[in-house]
């Protein structure tokens, strides 16, 4: 720990790393365009404010379906929102008066006025932004945060009986621009589980985090860094970074953020009013091999996910997105897979069919100002001439929402609606290893194959630093039957457990042990100072098994207390 505290807080370190690193892309870069271009990460609340004006039609066509985006995209649609400064109410103005300052860097940097511990002094209580160190020249913009974050949870009921968990979590992040075309990020965190691990592991973060589970410690720990080159009209990113993909509130079916963190490789284009993405990244395998699911990777191979994504925004009311990825295991990346613009299911087909294809479509309809419908439409595998016979093979996953602003003429109260639907054996492979997952957590939705869930979600955010949310989700799956740990029915159930030769060819819907959850969540984030935020959340879950045919009730509540300075 005193290692890592040490490079993060020795800046001339770290500026020697990326300066050496940018070196042979800074000869080609021009020196024209201005605003940091690191990204900012996915947690940050702007994008929630973002998206209210995008759905409010103060900003046509903003879509929330690939995050994040740079500092720079960022502080351009602020400067969008203050030209419609006249149609926000009170709220929105707090907010983006907030953002403004946050933003400051990018929009108008001659009038920046952050605080800087190692400049000023400690200044906890003022409502501008917060570093432990800052620099800026013509040449190089660097920012340090101290982060640091004290979780208390506690749980009561028939699940986990009276227990608690305390997460302490402190480390550091350090940022900025070199030559404004060359963005850099590193955020390093250690923390410590003091309570019941069980409870702890519930939490998906820590489920799939290597420390604290593989080495069986009470410690775990955070990394997410990269380089970022703004290359004008596209965009060259290395590292680790987290992403999300996809239409949903509740989650994302394509790539959410469930997963632990991995490296990959992307670019982004933007041109008008198209946009290009395109991922190859490196992936952990499961621990866990299924009896029965064919192996045909030897063994040490590698495993990598491979994406590439086009939105298209139509008639200023219309988003529409196509996406392919691939899952698959070599010793080094398959080139085919490393092209951005291939085809990628055919060239599965012409590499002897061995790999995990999927194809996602994607829609956002602005209709009028204050309403966004929206759906996605996950295709992991289809045969045409089954469609209809319940055949297993015919892998959908399907999810569908609105979303409304200033909702029943309540300002600053908006609603989402939300239907997923997953189908049986969804995000599984009939070869072992090819299931969409990393590090035994599946990379898109929250929820197993072989289930749905209805998502309803009121927002009201009656000052900048008060944010408060009232959310129901009725949860229902199918779990495979299992007993003495050996799957004896298999409904497809379970994102690890792929279809085998003995199992039945047809997969009805909810088949197995039906699993029913509903939950009541409260939720109220409360900012005192900028920087500074207080978390309180209070949840009743009850569960129905069919299985025992018995129910559980649960209630879990948390506090946290969170500083990014």
């Amino acid at each position: 720990m005193h290692t890592m505290r040490f490079q993060i807080l020795d800046v001339r370190f770290w500026i020697r790393v990326v300066a050496c690193l940018a070196g042979p892309f800074i000869l080609f870069l021009s020196p024209h365009a201005v605003g940091q271009v690191e990204n900012v990460p996915i947690g940050n609340q702007v994008y929630d404010f973002l998206d209210r004006m995008g759905v409010k039609g103060i900003l046509p066509l903003y879509s929330n379906t690939a995050i994040p985006l740079s500092r720079k995209e960022v502080a351009d649609f602020i400067l969008r929102v203050q030209e419609e400064r006249e149609r926000l109410t009170a709220a929105d103005r707090e907010f983006l008066r907030k953002f403004e300052q946050e933003f400051a860097h990018e929009i108008h940097p001659q009038v920046e006025t952050a605080s800087i511990l190692f400049r000023d002094g400690l200044d906890l209580f003022s409502d501008k932004e917060k570093y432990l160190y800052a620099y800026s020249d013509s040449s190089l913009t660097t920012y340090i945060e101290f982060l640091g974050s004290f979780d208390y949870r506690r749980s009561s009921g028939d699940s986990y009986g009276s227990v608690h968990a305390t997460l302490e979590n402190h480390g550091g992040r350090i940022r900025g621009t070199i030559k404004q075309r060359l963005g850099y990020f590193l955020q390093a965190t250690n923390g410590t589980l003091f309570g019941d691990r069980a409870f702890a592991l519930s939490d998906p973060r820590l489920r799939s985090n290597v420390k604290f589970n593989d080495l069986d410690s009470p410690y775990f720990d955070f990394t997410e860094a990269y380089l970022r080159a703004d290359l004008s009209w596209f965009n060259l990113q290395f590292g680790r970074e987290y992403s999300r993909f996809g239409t949903g509130y509740s989650d994302r079916l394509l790539l959410s953020d469930n997963a632990p963190v991995f490296d990959f490789l992307k670019l982004d284009a933007h041109y008008k009013s198209l946009r290009f993405s395109f991922i190859h990244g490196s992936l952990l395998p499961d621990s866990t091999v299924f009896a029965g699911i064919p192996v045909t990777e030897p063994i040490g191979s590698n495993k990598y996910l491979a994406m590439h994504r086009i939105q298209l925004s139509l008639f200023d009311m219309l988003n529409v997105s196509a996406s392919e990825m691939i899952i698959y295991q070599r010793y080094s990346p398959e080139f085919a897979y490393l092209n951005p613009i291939n085809f990628y299911k055919s060239s599965e087909h012409s590499l002897r069919d061995r790999d995990n294809a999927l194809l996602d479509f994607d829609v956002e309809l602005f209709p009028v100002a204050g309403y966004k419908v929206y759906g996605s439409w996950l295709i992991d595998d289809i045969d045409f001439s089954k469609m209809g016979t319940g055949w297993w093979g015919n892998e959908f996953g399907w999810q569908g929402g609105a979303c409304i602003t200033d909702a029943a003429g309540l300002a600053n109260v908006d609603a989402v609606i939300e239907y997923t639907r997953l189908e049986p054996y969804l995000y599984t492979n009939r070869l072992n290893g090819n299931d969409y997952t990393h590090n035994n957590t599946g990379l898109g939705h929250h929820l197993p194959p072989n289930s749905d869930e209805w998502f309803l979600q009121f927002r009201y955010r009656p000052m900048k630093s008060l944010r408060t949310l009232i959310t129901y989700i009725h949860e229902r799956h199918g779990e495979n039957i299992i007993s003495t740990g050996q799957v004896i029915k298999n409904v497809g159930g379970d994102v690890m457990q792929g279809h085998r030769n003995t199992d039945s060819e047809t997969a009805a819907f909810l088949d197995g042990n039906l699993v029913r959850k509903d939950h009541v969540r409260l939720q109220a984030i409360y900012e005192p100072a900028t920087n500074f935020f207080v978390t309180g959340s209070y949840e009743f879950q009850q569960t129905y098994n069919s299985s025992f045919a018995q129910t559980t009730n649960d209630h879990l509540a948390s506090i946290k207390v969170s500083v990014e300075y």
